[in-house]
């Protein structure tokens, strides 16, 4: 038999696992009946286990004991590739930011050395033009003083001026600048390459003629007629220029032109304050050799005018008056230029200047003469050939025919040119 101790234990064992036990049922006679204070607890305890079993799960929370804590689940343990994983991808998106900002910041730094570049050009382009503006107010001054040292226009009498063909002409003294004759001379027409004495005048009052100018790779494209120079080969400027006014190389006018501007257009620029300086009122020019180009024209009045300011210089009317001229090429080679001013040779006294040609100007010829002491200078556009030769002869011969009465009352505008 068991102790009643033993049994005693079993009981409420069994009261522990099963709930329903009920605390009325008989006790083995055997088993002495407990305490009543412990079978109040003991009582006590399984009501409550059997309150807890009755509650709701998501209840559990709100009737547990203040003591009682619910744990989450712990989260599984990541492998390796997976931690390493997670690592790559951080590091892919702090690079990717670093990036977006070295490219942000060099986008910001590119913009303002270009900024910077524009601000820079912008100042040079603006110490040129004051430059260029400085030589031009300069060559301004000189001209006006020259001109006020001329002496007076003359009173003349003698014969009206022949018929000629050539559809726009002027006569002036190339001493006095006064005009003897015009024909149509305001009408803006195209003037060929007799705007050449134009680009001489720049060039030579930017001076230093004896020093080297190399050949761009802009004369590639130049229209006939052509010298012959090529891309990178390098000519005194003097050279150039007595090979342009003697056969009038379109390919020796750009190389100048770009040598002394560093490109067309900013010579023309050049070309146009100069004319106005001088008195040219009715020219635009685009290129230094007159090829035909929309907006470019000249009339013989203007060219008449820069016809006179060229044969006030020495270097210009040497080259005009050559016959003939030896260029040297770089190689050694020798090509004689003609002069293309057929009354050289031919009309006492004739010493110059220039000729052109193109459809839209017809034959032109600026000549000049000088003959007992009288200077003249004859301009004849939209003539053919030889009828412009013939024209240039008889307007000279005319002009040297006239008599000089003595100064006239009043004076005209030199700086004007009327």
């Amino acid at each position: 038999m068991l102790s009643p101790k033993v049994g005693y234990i079993l009981w409420l064992w069994g009261l522990v696992l099963v709930p329903g036990w009920s605390i009325s049922q008989e006790t083995p006679a055997s088993v002495p009946a407990p305490a009543p204070a412990v079978v109040e607890a003991q009582s006590a305890k399984v009501e409550n286990q059997k309150e807890d079993s009755k509650a709701p799960a998501g209840n559990t929370g709100a009737t547990a004991s203040p003591e009682t804590k619910v744990n989450p689940a712990p989260a599984p343990a990541k492998s390796t590739e997976e931690v390493q994983a997670e690592m790559l991808e951080r590091l892919a998106d702090q690079l990717s930011h670093r990036m977006r900002s070295l490219k942000e910041r060099e986008a910001a730094l590119a913009a303002r050395e270009k900024a910077l570049g524009e601000r820079e050009s912008t100042a040079k382009e603006r110490e040129e033009m004051l430059g260029t503006i400085e030589e031009l107010m300069q060559m301004r001054e000189e001209v006006v003083k020259r001109r006020e040292k001329l002496p007076p226009p003359q009173s003349w009498n003698g014969p009206p001026p022949p018929a000629i063909y050539g559809r726009y002409a002027a006569v002036i003294d190339g001493e006095t600048m006064q005009f003897y004759h015009k024909k149509e001379a305001e009408a803006r027409v195209p003037v060929a390459s007799t705007q050449k004495l134009m680009t001489a005048l720049v060039i030579c009052q930017a001076g230093n003629l004896d020093g080297l100018a190399e050949v761009p790779k802009e004369v590639l494209n130049v229209e006939p007629t052509v010298v012959g120079v090529k891309p990178g080969e390098r000519y005194s400027r003097r050279q150039l220029l007595t090979s342009l006014l003697v056969k009038s190389g379109n390919d020796i006018a750009a190389t100048l032109a770009i040598d002394n501007a560093g490109s067309i257009e900013a010579f023309a620029e050049k070309m146009n304050a100069f004319a106005r300086y001088i008195g040219m009122t009715d020219s635009h020019f685009i290129n230094p050799h007159g090829l035909p180009v929309e907006g470019q024209y000249s009339t013989a009045r203007d060219i008449a005018i820069a016809a006179f300011e060229a044969y006030q210089i020495p270097d210009i009317r040497r080259m005009v008056e050559s016959k003939t001229y030896d260029f040297v090429f770089n190689d050694g080679r020798i090509y004689t230029l003609h002069n293309t001013n057929r009354l050289l040779g031919e009309l006492e006294g004739c010493n110059g200047m220039k000729t052109g040609f193109t459809f839209a100007a017809g034959n032109c010829l600026v000549c000049s003469i000088s003959l007992n002491g009288e200077d003249r200078i004859s301009v004849v556009l939209k003539s053919a050939r030889p009828q412009v030769s013939q024209d240039s002869e008889a307007l000279l011969k005319w002009s040297l025919g006239l008599e000089m009465l003595g100064p006239m009352s009043v004076e005209p505008s030199y700086v004007g040119g009327q």
